[in-house]
């Protein structure tokens, strides 16, 4: 009678560590696509903060750079008004495009805490018809311009040096400093506070309602 071949199957043994290195094989790919997965994850939350930290940056900058140095009737020097806390900044701004109705606005940026515990920087716009208005009225907020755990923070540097707190309403900071956690600390010069008595002041004097 002839012998079984051996070689015609696979024994139990075989059969189990075979079994074994291709369960090692899927666990390993598991975790290899599970890690892929989150690096990408990482990746596109790390984008989108970017992404979001530009933008506020420059929604930020651009109104701080069109702070209007205005000129009171019967004053020599031109006034800025600009009043700053760690979690408030009240400007005034020259619109004069649609959709807006031209003329001199109060701007305020305002950080908020939210229900969840997170943090949010809100804008509010009023119309400025007298010099008087300025920071002595309550804000409505009509734009989120963030919203996010982490708690942004103003700062604003003058002669002293950097400060939380910036009460002389008549004259403007030389930086303007924005801090938010994991984003990079952003200063910004402000050309009103280098340059008051610049042209485009002298092209708004007598064109102020102020009492």
């Amino acid at each position: 009678m002839k012998p079984p071949d051996r070689r015609s199957g696979l024994t139990l043994a075989e059969l189990l560590v075979a079994m074994t290195i291709s369960t090692l094989i899927l666990v390993l790919l598991s975790q290899g696509i599970s890690n892929v997965s989150n690096w990408s994850q990482s990746l596109a939350r790390s984008r989108m903060d970017q992404e979001t930290s530009t933008s506020l940056f420059r929604f930020i900058h651009e109104r701080l750079i069109r702070v209007e140095p205005l000129l009171r009737p019967g004053q020599p020097e031109p006034e800025v008004l600009f009043l700053g806390t760690s979690d408030q900044v009240h400007m005034v701004l020259a619109e004069t495009r649609y959709p807006a109705t031209p003329g001199l606005y109060e701007y305020v940026l305002q950080i908020a805490p939210r229900s969840d515990q997170g943090w949010e920087l809100l804008l509010a716009r009023l119309p400025l018809t007298s010099l008087a208005q300025f920071g002595q009225r309550e804000t409505k907020p009509e734009l989120v311009i963030y919203s996010g755990s982490a708690k942004p923070e103003f700062s604003y540097r003058g002669p002293d040096g950097w400060q939380s707190n910036w009460p002389i309403t008549n004259k403007m900071p030389q930086q303007f400093g924005f801090t938010l956690a994991n984003w990079p600390n952003i200063a910004i010069a402000l050309p009103a506070a280098m340059d008051p008595n610049g042209a485009d002041t002298k092209t708004r004097q007598g064109k102020t309602d102020a009492s």
